[in-house]
């Protein structure tokens, strides 16, 4: 008979237990925030198109094709996640990747995506 493939191929008194991550609990929350704020298409490519550089809340809609109401909304829970910074000038907001640890995450992505 073959072999359940679900089925572990040794016991667990077999190995001793790994060391748990010294990483506090609250990196391992805001990593699942943050995954959650990049687990939406229209987000991920919102943060792809802010790769290129910064670009005001209308830009974005115009790309998008969608009303300024529906980019706003994105942009304060992509903000909320700590992925995009904003910068008011007269009646113009613009917003931008925050650093480059959000640049590498989306670019990663999708470069793993496509492998």
């Amino acid at each position: 008979m073959a072999e359940d493939p679900r089925e572990p191929v040794c016991s667990p008194e077999e190995h001793a237990a790994r060391n748990r991550s010294a990483r506090p609990d609250r990196a391992f929350q805001g990593a699942v925030a943050l995954f959650k704020a990049l687990s939406d298409e229209r987000r991920l490519r919102t943060l792809e198109l802010l790769s290129g550089g910064e670009a005001c809340g209308s830009e974005i809609a115009a790309t998008f094709d969608e009303p300024l109401s529906t980019v706003s909304h994105r942009m304060k829970l992509l903000e909320q996640a700590g992925l995009v910074a904003r910068r008011k000038e007269g009646r113009h907001v613009y917003f931008s990747l925050l650093d480059e640890h959000v640049l590498h995450l989306v670019r990663d992505a999708l470069d793993h995506a496509m492998e």
